[in-house]
């Protein structure tokens, strides 16, 4: 979002009441803001910027377009001949002042620099690396940064801005979305670190909380699973308005908790929370304090939050209006006595932290986790890293007071009960120094069947009766709670979505990525028909069936069946399963689409038993040969455990000497049938 100022009233700023004593009083967590109308402390206002805040993040002065304003040849020439002024005052003021600087932005699809537009993507990537080292040099010692700002699908693509064109050609110059999806974000992460060792890399984005959660859940924990070293990720939060609108106010710290949950379990590993940009936009005050504390509160008190940025405090001179803390005549608003009333309670001045927001751009320890959830009797294995170069001494895990295990390398742990874990780890590095983080790990116990049966095949399977069992394990849903059109913890009480049709349950709002999985007893190995009961009111809807013991996996590709509310049959290709218990999992590859049930048949499996007592492959056990007597055969194939087709002919005798001992499948193709019979091979 384009942080375009207000100018402020040249009035004198009186009566802020303990305008000697800075507001925060935590050991570890800071408070922050940024600058006003590119001033830190405004001429003609008796207001003390340190004597408030612990943190400054320059509002526009540090971002791309506001300092890069030509095509370079070198980082000399960057650093020479591009707009420094006015984050060079400010992060000198900050050094000067003991305050935290932290830099927005390094890569934005809005305020960039416009001469880039006319580049090719090799001379773009060439600008952008003259940048981050030009500002390497120039801020050596940065705490924090905001490395992307505003990559979400349709954020930053403002077409008066160019953002539109901008956006496809930066992706471009950074090598592209690729497998993830961000691939480009990857690079710019591992691009920053190169020049920022020990700063602070944060992925900060907007309407996070109210509108696009779950994308951004998503977007975060790609990062992290591709590779990025990212650090952090920052809400800016200027979505609150419309989470009081259109949520229960009183969730919020549940949803704050889901997000940073989601994005650890996806990702495999925990990352700080900042927020970045806090900002409420009400002219009425008891409107303003009734979000600020059920927001504001519950963000302080995470220990998952290192720290809060407010976004401006003078009102008339924010970004958007009715955001400012006090009046333009200098007296505070009810916002602002209840934050300094909050700051100063016992929860405001010790409220824990994970990892010290204080202390950013110093050492720190991570730890990452083999998997963030794990079925009981199965190990999960940790492994620290420190960005002190000493290196690593010592490494020991704790549960609490207990401690669970040592190692300065890969530590191997095997829960021995179910539950949810918070794993504190204590490094020592090689020159002493004692660092702490933390992890989390879900031990669960192994999926079961729907009410403890596996259903079978042949047969139909209602899509409402998936295993029993974790998140992660027994199903995927993208979004928190049983919820779906107007059925709330309709038939089951987990996540996934399901709802009341006339003929009985169905799963709904059922979309992309998102998956069921089924225990299920294949009673004979054969080709079965398959039809699904679904409904499609997009343009379009594809799914992805597999079976883990039958090794096979089928897309099936859905048009518009008819608005939603209407399901149609849709009859899928044959699948070859085999015998026994395994497990089916039905996948969402595409849009939104609801499921009813699915249909196994063997009409065209085998013939009736009559016609195929008649067929035999004899002798049965064999060992060299056998031959298919009762019927003459189109083709004969002979297909393994695993359903693969190791030996076929078209010749009733088959040679069998190279086939190791064991149990097949004969499947003999005819004119008008396809038979199936079981063949033991022993040698």
């Amino acid at each position: 979002m384009k942080k375009s100022l207000l100018m402020l009233a040249a009035a004198t700023l009186m009566g802020i009441g303990s305008a000697d004593a800075q507001i925060n009083q935590n050991k570890c967590k800071f408070l922050g803001n940024i600058t006003t109308s590119g001033q830190i402390n405004p001429p003609n206002l008796n207001i003390k910027y340190e004597s408030l805040w612990d943190q400054l993040t320059p509002e526009n002065e540090s971002k791309w377009g506001s300092i890069a304003n030509k095509k370079v040849s070198s980082v000399d020439e960057a650093i020479n001949s591009w707009n420094w002024s006015a984050c060079d005052r400010e992060y000198k003021w900050c050094k000067q002042n003991g305050v935290m600087f932290k830099f927005h932005v390094l890569v934005w699809t809005s305020q960039f620099p416009s001469y880039l537009l006319n580049l090719s993507s090799s001379e773009i990537r060439q600008q952008i690396e003259f940048w981050f080292k030009a500002v390497a040099k120039k801020y050596p010692d940065i705490a924090i940064m905001d490395v992307v700002n505003e990559a979400l699908p349709g954020h930053a693509e403002n077409t008066n801005e160019k953002g539109d064109v901008f956006k496809p050609k930066l992706k471009a110059a950074l090598g592209g979305e690729g497998a993830s999806g961000y691939d480009w974000i990857i690079e710019a992460f591992k691009m920053a670190r190169k020049e920022f060792p020990n700063t602070v890399l944060v992925y900060n984005d907007y309407n996070t909380f109210t509108w696009q959660k779950n994308e951004f859940i998503d977007l975060v924990s790609k990062l992290v699973k591709g590779g990025a070293p990212i650090d952090g990720y920052g809400h800016q939060s200027h979505d609150l308005d419309d989470y009081y609108k259109y949520n229960n106010i009183n969730d919020f710290g549940k949803t704050l908790k889901e997000i940073h949950d989601g994005i650890t379990q996806k990702g495999g590993r925990e990352l700080q929370c900042y927020i970045t940009e806090y900002d409420i936009s009400q002219g009425d005050d008891n409107t303003f304090v009734k979000i600020m504390e059920n927001t504001f509160k519950p963000m302080w008190e995470a220990d998952y939050v290192s720290g809060i940025t407010l976004w401006g405090f003078v009102n008339g001179a924010t970004w958007r209006s009715n955001t400012g803390l006090v009046t333009s005549s200098g007296a505070d608003r009810k916002g602002m006595t209840w934050l300094r009333e909050y700051m100063a309670s016992n929860a405001g001045k010790t409220a824990t932290a994970k990892f010290c927001g204080k202390s950013a751009g110093g050492n720190s320890a991570s730890v990452e986790a083999s998997a963030t959830t794990i079925v009981l009797g199965k190990s999960v294995e940790f492994k620290a890293n420190v960005s002190n170069e000493s290196g690593i001494k010592n490494v020991v895990y704790y549960i609490g007071s207990n401690k669970i295990g040592e190692d300065k390398g890969t530590f191997t742990w095997t829960p021995e009960s179910a539950g949810e874990f918070t794993i504190d780890v204590v490094v020592t590095c090689n020159d002493n120094e004692e660092l702490k983080t933390s992890t989390s790990v879900k031990v669960v116990e192994p999926n079961k069947p729907y009410k403890g049966v596996a259903a079978e095949i042949p047969g139909k399977i209602e899509a409402e009766n998936y295993d029993e069992g974790a998140a992660g394990m027994a199903y995927y849903d993208k979004s928190a709670g049983n919820t779906c059109d107007d059925f709330t913890n309709f038939y089951r009480k987990d996540d996934v979505d399901l709802k009341e049709i006339p003929d009985g349950v169905a799963v709904g709002s059922f979309q992309g990525e998102e998956w069921l999985a089924y225990t299920v007893n294949v009673k004979e190995t054969g080709d079965y028909d398959v039809t699904m009961r679904l409904g499609e009111g997009n343009t379009s809807g594809s799914l992805l069936i597999s079976f883990d013991k039958s090794n096979v996996e089928q897309e099936v590709n859905v048009k518009k069946l008819g608005d939603w509310g209407v399901f149609e049959e849709v009859k899928l290709e044959k699948m070859t399963l085999v015998e026994g218990e395994q497990t089916m999992i039905i996948k969402n590859t595409g849009e939104w689409i609801d499921v009813d049930w699915i249909k196994f048949g063997n009409d065209s499996g085998t013939e009736t038993v009559a016609t195929s007592a008649s067929v035999a492959v004899v002798p049965n056990p064999a060992s060299s040969t056998i031959e298919i007597t009762g019927v003459t055969p189109n083709t004969v194939e002979i297909i393994s455990a695993s359903g693969m087709v190791v030996k076929k002919s078209n010749e009733k005798v088959m040679s069998i000497t190279d086939l190791a001992n064991g149990i097949y499948m004969v499947r003999i193709v005819t004119n008008n049938a396809v038979l199936n019979k079981k063949l033991v091979v022993e040698k």
